[in-house]
């Protein structure tokens, strides 16, 4: 009996196949790993800015490109260049205690936007030494912004801060990273004095 080519063919590709002994073995996801900025900080104090309060040296500050509806001198971006996250900081003068409750209510309607899609907004109140009072809003989930907060005196000077990743991402790949530009944003709170 003669076996035909093409099953000899087939044969030796099987045999072959089974003698390998390199077991493949699917590998679980992983992100990127993350290498994380020293520890460290410098001054930002401007002459004629109302405010001072201390950066991350990696971070850079930036004044906010004024387009029509937004022409604020004292608005700025502090700029996380090795996560490409933003810290929108926009400060405003009030004259009376209606143009204060309303900063305060703007604040609030900003972060409670996120309402929907975020797991819990927890507030924390800042006392800070120098007059320097608010709150700030951690809000859990994939949200827009994670981290808000607004500072001020009560008398004149508020300033309002959101932080912003620039690209989208799921909150559990950058939780490394917003935790570090937490405790950041934490030491500029803490610095944080009026002018």
């Amino acid at each position: 009996m003669k076996i035909p080519k093409a099953s000899l063919i087939l044969l030796s590709v099987i045999l072959a196949d089974c003698s390998r002994t390199e077991v493949y073995v699917p590998k679980p996801h992983a992100y990127p790993r993350i290498q994380l900025p020293e520890i460290g900080y410098r001054p930002f104090d401007s002459a004629g800015i109302p405010y001072a309060f201390e950066i991350p040296m990696y971070a850079a500050m930036q004044k906010d490109t004024p387009n029509v509806y937004t022409r604020q001198p004292y608005w700025f971006n502090l700029n996380f260049m090795p996560f490409d996250a933003t810290l929108h900081l926009t400060y405003y003068r009030f004259n009376d205690r209606i143009q204060f409750d309303s900063l305060i209510e703007d604040s609030r309607k900003l972060v409670n936007k996120h309402i929907q899609r975020a797991e819990d907004i927890i507030e924390e109140p800042i006392y800070n030494a120098g007059n320097v009072k608010g709150m700030l809003f951690e809000i859990e989930g994939n949200t827009a912004t994670n981290l808000n907060f607004y500072l001020t005196d009560s008398s004149r000077n508020f300033i309002r801060g959101a932080l912003y990743f620039n690209s989208k991402a799921a909150s559990d790949s950058t939780a490394p990273v917003f935790e570090r530009m937490k405790t950041d944003v934490s030491h500029l709170i803490k610095t944080f004095r009026w002018k």
